[in-house]
């Protein structure tokens, strides 16, 4: 197995991408998205008026990631309920993920923890202007996740673009692939193909 790890801070379309993968490796490919190893609420830090802060590396439990990663490399597959960040309108799911040739690792932090980032074979970096992810953000916070609109902006300035600057954007340059979402994906996504097929 070969193992992938896709960044880039939120909104830059890293489903987009992944997507891509998806079609062109079929079943070839596994994924995990850090989404999904959030720690449950009571263990995720707070900003300065009591604001549950997602958008830091603490909230995301690496040891479970690391352990699955590993679990998957020795073709066990894993389980784990899908994570709802405690909205009322999204209902978790059980999902199982099975090895395959490929394992695609996506998130925000996914190049944070040095254990986790010591399994990747390549690395991926998914760009994008603030301006459009922010507008990316919006759609999806409001209309999947039920977040109001005054919620997303606030997250925003005060968690999701401080994080972006500190943990995100310093791994562009160090990634084996930038993906520029911002006008053409797709040649990007072909670059990333090519570089896992080669």
């Amino acid at each position: 197995m070969k193992i992938i790890a896709l960044t880039g801070g939120s909104g830059s379309g890293k489903s987009t991408v992944l997507n891509g993968l998806r079609e062109h490796f079929q079943k070839k490919v596994s994924i995990l998205s850090l989404d999904d190893y959030y720690r449950p609420r009571e263990e995720l830090p707070v900003d300065d008026i009591g604001e549950t802060n997602y958008d830091v590396p603490e909230a995301i439990n690496h040891s479970n990631l690391f352990r699955d990663i590993n679990l998957l490399a020795t073709g066990v597959a894993v389980e784990f309920e899908t994570y709802t960040y405690n909205r009322s309108a999204m209902k978790s799911e059980i999902l199982r993920t099975e090895p395959a040739p490929w394992l695609v690792v996506e998130g925000l932090f996914v190049l944070h923890d040095n254990n986790v980032r010591g399994l990747f074979d390549i690395t991926a970096y998914i760009d994008a202007s603030v301006a459009t992810r922010l507008a990316r953000r919006k759609h999806r916070d409001m209309t999947v996740r039920g977040y109001a609109p005054d919620e997303v902006q606030y997250q925003w300035d005060n968690h999701v673009r401080p994080a972006d600057i500190e943990h995100i954007e310093p791994w562009k340059a160090k990634c084996d692939v930038v993906i520029d979402n911002e006008n053409d994906w797709k040649q990007g996504l072909s670059e990333l193909i090519k570089l896992m097929e080669s």
